[in-house]
C-alpha cells in the first residue's frame, strides 16, 4: 500500500470517530496522517543511519583510502567459538532397541547438515535470513526493512537479525543495550570468518528453538510430524518449521493453527519468489493440511531400567571419566548426547513382570516381588524388575530396596568355614533351642536361637545344616569361624558389605540378620560366583558408552575375580543343588537344567527369598511388602519366591541347550595351607569357643559328645594334646559335656586272668589315647518335601 492509499484509508476512517463534527474529524485524519508520514520518516533515517553505521564499523582498515576518509573501526574477537549444544542421551538395549531417552530442560538430537534436505535448509533460509549465502553476517538493507516495518506496524514483526547474528547472541548473551548489539555484530562478523556457511548453517538448525521442547530441527520433527528423522520431512512440513522460529510461542500450531498455516504458507510463496517452487508447486503446497501429530507421549518404556542404568552411570568408579562426583556425571549424561549400550534384555525384563504379576496383584498396597538375572560368565545384567508401581515408590527395589536376606544368607557362611578348612561333615547344633554363652548377642545367651518351626535335629553336618536350613547350627559355625570372615566372604562375592552392614556386624548375621539388608541384584551377582566356579565378575548393565559421533568413550572389560578354591566351590555346588532336589526349595527345580540354590525367610515372614543358578544364569527373586517389615503370614522363600523363580527361569532358559557344572573333585574336606601348627589348649571353654580357636590355629575340631555333669557345653578334653605339633588342617578331637549323668555302669564280669582293668570314672581331662570316650550324635533324617525349613 502506498503512501497515497495509506491516507485515503486513514481518511475513509473518520466517519467512524464518534462524537465528532465534520471539521473534527478532518483535522483528525490529517494529524493522523502526518504522524504516520513522520514515523515512516523517521524509519527511514534509522535503516539509514543502521546503513552508515554498518559501513564505518565494518570496512576493514586495509580498505581506508589513502585521504583517511574512513576513519572509524572496531577491533574484531581475535578467538570466537560455539560452545557445546546440550543434547539428549539414548539408552539402548541388549538387542539394539531404545531402552529410552534422557535429557534435562532441552531435548535435543545433533544431526549433521548432510542428513538435513535441500529443501528444509531453503525454507530456514527463506524465513529466516534470505541473504545468508551473500552477506558476512550482517545485513544492512534487512536491519532498515525491519525498522520500517516494525515502525509501520508499532510492534515488533519482523527481525533484523541474521542466522549468523542469532549464533552470536547465543554466545554474548541477549541484553537488550546498544553495547551488546555492536559486540553481536562484531561477534556475528568473526564467527563468518572462522567458520563455513556449512558449519554455521548446521549449528544453526540444531540450535534453534522450535516450540514445545523441540531444540533443533530433528526433535521438531520429531515433536510435529512425528518423523524419527528431518530428511522424512515433506515441502510443506519444513515450511511449517521455518515458519516458527520466529515465534514459537504464537505460532504454536496445536494452539494457534490458523496463524500457523497464514506463516507457513507465507514461507511457501516467499520461496516461490527465491526460485525454490513453480508457481504450480506453490499452488499446489498452500493447500496442504496442517498434518501436526498429537502431543509426544512422554515414553518411559520401563522406569525400572532406566534409573538402573542412571545409579550405575552416577556410582560405577569406572566411569570416573563421565565427572568424578554425581552431579558431573548426571550433567553429562543429561546433556552429553551419550549413546549408552546396556545388556538388558527386554523379551526377560518383560517376562520377568509377567510371571511376578501371574502371582501377585500390580497393587501397591500388597505384597510384590522382584526379580534380578545376570549372566555369572560375565557380569552381565539381564533383567531387573523392582515390583510393583516405580511411581508410587519412586526407587528400584531390584537395585536400591535393602531388606533382610533371612537364610540365603547361610552360603556365605558355609563357604567361609570350607575355606578355613572345616569339612563338610562337621557336627554342629542342631538341637532347637540351642544357647549361645559369650556369643556377644543378650538373646542367643539368655534365650537361645531357635530353628524355622521350633523344629530340633540334634547334631547335624554341615551339609545337612545348609540343606534343612538349621538354624542353630548356622549360628554355631558363624561364632566358630568368626561372621566378620564371612561378610568379608560376602563382599569379595558381590554384596556391598559397607551399605549393608553400615558397619554393624553382629552373630545375627549368620542368620540373615543384617542391619541394612541386600538388594536382589547384589543377591544374583553373589550367587553368580557358585555359578562361575568361585570366580566373581562385578554385575554391570552399561557394555558400552559412546558419544553422538560414535566414538568410542568406554567399553566394559570382564575381570573376573577367583574368591573361592574350586573344591570349596564345587563343595557348595553340590550340597545347594540338594537344597533345590530336596531340601527347602524342591518348587525352583527344573527339568532339564541342574538348578542350585538357597532359600530365605526373616522374622515374621516380613521378607521371602529364593536366590538360586544354573551355570549360565543366575538369578534372586525377594517377595513382601514395599514399604518393608510388613508380615507375610505362611509365606516362606520355598513358596511363591521359588515358584517365581522357576517359572521365571524356565522360559528364560528356554531354546538354550543345558549345560552342567563343572566336574571338580571335592572330598569332604578343603584346602587349607600346610604347615606345622602349635595346638593350642581348649579345655574348659565352651564348645563354640574351643572350635573357634582351633579354627584360628588352622585346625579342625571334631567333637565328641560325653555324658558329664559338668556343664553342658564345656570341653572336657581334647586330643592332641595342648602344645603338641600339628599340621594344619589336622582334625582335633575334644570331648564335651553333655551335661547329663553318666549311665551307671554295668555289672562287672567275673575278673579272667588275661582281663585288663577298665576305669569306672568319668574320662579324664586329658585322653589316654587317640580313640577318646565319646556317645555317636543322633543321626539325621533325609530331607523329604515339606521339612520344617525355610
Amino acid at each position: 500500500m502506498g503512501h497515497d492509499d495509506e491516507g485515503a484509508r486513514l481518511m475513509s476512517l473518520q466517519d467512524t470517530v464518534p462524537g465528532t463534527s465534520p471539521a473534527e474529524r478532518t483535522a483528525w485524519a490529517v494529524w493522523s496522517w502526518i504522524g504516520r508520514a513522520l514515523t515512516l520518516a523517521m524509519a527511514a533515517l534509522a535503516g539509514a543511519v543502521a546503513l552508515i553505521y554498518a559501513v564505518s564499523v565494518f570496512v576493514p582498515p586495509v580498505a581506508r583510502s589513502t585521504s583517511n576518509s574512513v576513519a572509524v573501526g572496531v577491533q574484531l574477537p581475535e578467538e570466537v567459538s560455539l560452545a557445546a549444544l546440550d543434547q539428549r542421551s539414548i539408552v539402548y538395549a541388549g538387542d539394539g532397541s531404545v531402552l529410552g531417552v534422557l535429557h534435562d530442560d532441552i531435548d535435543r538430537q545433533l544431526v549433521p547438515l548432510s542428513q538435513i534436505p535441500q529443501h528444509v535448509r531453503d525454507a530456514v533460509i527463506t524465513a529466516e535470513d534470505r541473504k545468508f549465502w551473500e552477506h558476512e553476517g550482517y545485513d544492512v538493507e534487512g536491519i532498515g526493512r525491519a525498522l520500517v516495518a516494525n515502525a509501520r506496524a508499532g510492534v515488533v514483526t519482523q527481525g533484523g537479525s541474521t542466522i549468523t547474528q542469532q549464533l552470536a547472541k547465543s554466545e554474548v548473551g541477549d541484553e537488550t543495550s546498544l553495547e551488546r548489539k555492536l559486540i553481536e555484530l562484531t561477534y556475528a562478523v568473526a564467527l563468518e570468518r572462522e567458520f563455513t556457511k556449512e558449519q554455521l548453517l548446521e549449528r544453526y538448525l540444531n540450535q534453534v528453538y522450535f516450540g514445545n521442547g523441540a531444540y533443533g530441527i530433528a526433535a521438531a520433527a520429531e515433536e510435529y510430524f512425528g518423523h524419527d528423522q528431518p530428511g522424512k520431512l515433506l515441502y510443506e512440513e519444513a515450511a511449517l518449521l521455518a515458519g516458527i522460529i520466529r515465534s514459537p510461542g504464537s505460532l504454536d500450531p496445536r494452539r494457534s493453527p490458523d496463524a500457523a498455516v497464514a506463516r507457513r504458507d507465507r514461507v511457501i510463496r516467499d520461496m516461490g519468489v527465491e526460485g525454490y517452487f513453480t508457481p504450480e508447486q506453490v499452488t499446489h503446497l498452500v493447500t496442504a493440511p496442517l498434518g501436526i501429530t498429537p502431543p509426544r507421549a512422554q515414553e518411559r518404556p520401563d522406569p525400572f531400567l532406566l534409573e538402573a542404568v542412571k545409579q550405575e552411570f552416577y556410582d560405577s568408579p569406572m566411569l570416573t571419566d563421565f565427572g568424578e562426583d554425581r552431579l558431573a556425571r548426571n550433567e553429562r549424561l543429561l546433556t552429553g548426547g551419550l549413546r549408552v549400550y546396556t545388556s538388558v534384555e527386554p523379551l526377560m525384563q518383560a517376562l520377568a513382570r509377567e510371571v511376578v504379576t501371574s502371582y501377585l496383584p500390580d497393587d501397591p498396597t500388597q505384597p510384590t516381588a522382584s526379580i534380578a538375572a545376570v549372566d555369572p560368565r560375565d557380569g552381565s545384567i539381564l533383567a531387573i524388575y523392582g515390583g510393583a508401581d516405580f511411581a508410587a515408590e519412586q526407587y528400584n527395589i531390584a537395585t536400591q530396596g535393602r531388606r533382610q536376606p533371612g537364610s540365603s544368607f547361610k552360603p556365605f557362611v558355609m563357604a567361609t568355614a570350607l575355606m578355613e578348612g572345616f569339612p563338610l561333615d562337621m557336627e554342629l547344633e542342631g538341637t532347637s533351642p540351642a544357647k549361645f554363652p559369650g556369643s556377644g548377642d543378650p538373646k542367643w545367651e539368655e534365650e537361645g536361637v531357635q530353628n524355622y518351626g521350633g523344629a530340633s535335629y540334634g547334631r547335624v553336618d554341615m551339609r545337612q545344616a545348609l540343606i534343612r536350613s538349621v538354624n542353630t547350627a548356622f549360628a554355631q559355625l558363624g561364632l566358630i569361624i568368626g561372621i566378620e570372615n564371612a561378610v568379608e566372604t560376602a563382599r569379595q562375592m558381590g554384596i556391598n558389605t559397607d551399605a549393608a552392614t553400615a558397619g554393624i556386624v553382629n552373630p545375627a548375621i549368620s542368620l540373615g540378620g543384617i542391619e541394612r539388608g541386600v538388594t536382589p541384584l547384589e543377591m544374583a551377582s553373589a550367587y553368580g560366583t557358585f555359578a562361575n566356579g568361585g570366580a566373581h565378575v562385578p554385575a554391570s548393565m552399561i557394555d558400552r558408552i559412546e558419544s553422538s559421533d560414535g566414538e568410542v568413550l568406554y567399553q566394559r572389560t570382564p575381570a573376573p575375580q577367583q574368591v573361592l578354591d574350586p573344591r570349596v566351590n564345587g563343595a557348595m555346588v553340590d550340597v545347594m543343588q540338594s537344597v533345590v532336589s530336596g531340601g527347602t526349595a524342591t518348587r525352583a527345580s527344573l527339568a532339564n537344567w541342574r538348578a542350585a540354590g538357597k532359600t530365605g525367610t526373616t522374622q515374621n515372614n516380613a521378607d521371602a527369598w529364593f536366590v538360586g543358578y544354573t551355570p549360565v544364569m543366575s538369578a534372586a527373586v525377594w517377595m513382601g511388602h514395599a514399604e518393608g517389615q510388613i508380615s507375610m503370614p505362611g509365606r516362606t522363600g520355598g513358596s511363591i519366591p521359588a515358584t517365581i523363580w522357576h517359572d521365571f527361569m524356565v522360559r528364560a532358559l528356554d531354546g538354550v541347550e543345558p549345560v552342567g557344572f563343572p566336574e571338580v573333585e571335592i572330598g569332604e574336606r578343603a584346602l587349607v595351607d600346610g604347615g606345622e601348627v602349635s595346638v593350642p589348649d581348649v579345655r574348659g571353654l565352651d564348645e563354640t569357643q574351643a572350635l573357634r580357636a582351633l579354627a584360628e590355629a588352622k585346625l579342625i575340631g571334631q567333637t565328641r559328645i560325653v555324658d558329664s555333669l559338668t556343664a553342658e557345653g564345656t570341653v572336657l578334653w581334647q586330643n592332641p594334646r595342648p602344645g603338641e605339633t600339628a599340621q594344619a588342617g589336622d582334625s582335633i578331637s575334644i570331648g564335651v559335656s553333655s551335661g547329663k549323668a553318666p549311665p551307671p555302669p554295668e555289672p562287672e564280669p567275673e575278673p579272667s586272668p588275661t582281663a585288663t582293668e577298665t576305669p569306672t570314672d568319668a574320662p579324664s581331662t586329658e585322653a589316654p589315647s587317640t580313640e577318646a570316650p565319646a556317645t555317636e550324635a543322633p543321626a539325621t533324617e533325609d530331607p523329604v518335601e515339606g521339612v520344617p525349613g525355610d
